[in-house]
């Protein structure tokens, strides 16, 4: 499973990771202009890779929610 703690502002998110079964580590920050945050999370979902979230608490996070 990864494990993402995100920054998110209106224009990019600023990421840390941990990959628990490999014990890789890193950060990224993620454009939303050109579609790279888009890109990262579809490319976890590809893999097929476990993902857990946690972002901050502030802000207005309801914005990135998409109905099903």
């Amino acid at each position: 499973m990864m494990i993402i703690g995100v920054d998110y502002h209106p224009s990019f998110q600023q990421i840390a990771f941990f990959v628990e079964e490999t014990g890789e580590c890193g950060e990224r920050r993620l454009s939303h202009d050109n579609g790279e945050a888009e890109r990262f999370y579809r490319d976890l979902k590809q893999r097929g890779i476990s993902v857990r979230v946690g972002m901050e608490a502030t802000g207005q996070p309801a914005s990135l929610l998409r109905p099903d």
